[in-house]
């Protein structure tokens, strides 16, 4: 069974969240198993417990958590500046991923180690690259563990895993700054990727990569959660919110690959939230 093993790195996830309640129990579980060991959560536009649930993960973990308000402008974006302005200093690397990534490293044990070979490499920041999950043919939204439920993925050649997540080096102060999206973020010495390719968008055009970590995107979950939830949405990085189409769906409901990379690590995450119950 895997276990978290405890590191001296200071590794902190930044994530904006909307109507996550019913998941964010295992996804803060499954990331202190990776290593994580502060969460700074920001509440957008909530209606469901959310802020409930996070009142009692903070019993457990170490969770900062705000309310965002409703007319923030771009709110993921601000809630990124924010965070990294007033923690950063504070970390070693600090995660920008959503709700519904989960972030692992693919060979070693914890984030820790795979970081650690970044320490010494004249960058700013990591790309990590998502690798997106469907709805592996769930209409209603099942009981149980998104790791174990969602086991379906579009092939790894699929456009929209080139996008990526950044993973930034603390105490750049005022060289860190969020500009366009929640992707990628100016500092004096850049973004790459895990094999040192150079990082300039949100979206590149390399083969990813994920020989060091990757990022699970459950960006569909069940035919039921995009109707009642992810069609409407929006994008909290541009501000806007625009509905998702079915065309949207179509192209991002795919369940081409049985894909098994986190089910070792399911029984873990189960054996947390039990103990916290």
């Amino acid at each position: 069974m895997f276990s978290m093993i405890l590191t001296k790195m200071k590794i902190a996830i930044c994530s904006i969240q909307r109507d996550r309640g019913p998941w964010i129990k295992e996804w803060v579980a499954f990331h202190h198993l990776m290593g994580v060991g502060k969460f700074y959560i920001y509440l957008h536009r909530c209606t469901d417990e959310s802020s409930m649930v996070i009142a009692e993960l903070s019993e457990h973990f170490d969770i900062t958590a705000f309310s965002l308000s409703d007319d923030v402008f771009r709110p993921q974006l601000s809630a990124y500046q924010h965070c990294y302005s007033t923690f950063g200093q504070q970390h070693d690397w600090i995660a920008f991923v959503d709700g519904d990534e989960f972030l692992f490293p693919t060979v070693q044990q914890n984030l820790e180690l795979s970081l650690l070979e970044f320490e010494d490499k004249p960058i700013d920041a990591i790309g990590v690259y998502w690798a997106c999950f469907g709805s592996s043919g769930y209409f209603d939204e099942p009981s149980g563990l998104i790791i174990d439920n969602y086991r379906r993925r579009a092939p790894l050649d699929f456009g929209a895993n080139s996008h990526f997540k950044s993973i930034v080096k603390g105490g750049l102060g005022t060289e860190f700054s969020v500009l366009q999206n929640s992707h990628y973020f100016q500092t004096k010495r850049g973004t790459f990727d895990t094999s040192m390719r150079p990082l300039s968008h949100g979206h590149m055009n390399h083969e990813p990569h994920y020989d060091v970590m990757r990022i699970n995107h459950y960006v569909t979950q069940s035919r039921s959660f995009f109707l009642n939830y992810k069609k409407h949405s929006g994008a909290p990085d541009i501000g806007s919110n625009a509905t998702r189409s079915e065309d949207w769906w179509n192209a991002h409901d795919r369940n081409d690959v049985l894909d098994d990379s986190l089910i070792h690590i399911a029984p873990s995450v189960r054996d947390l939230l039990r103990k916290i119950s």
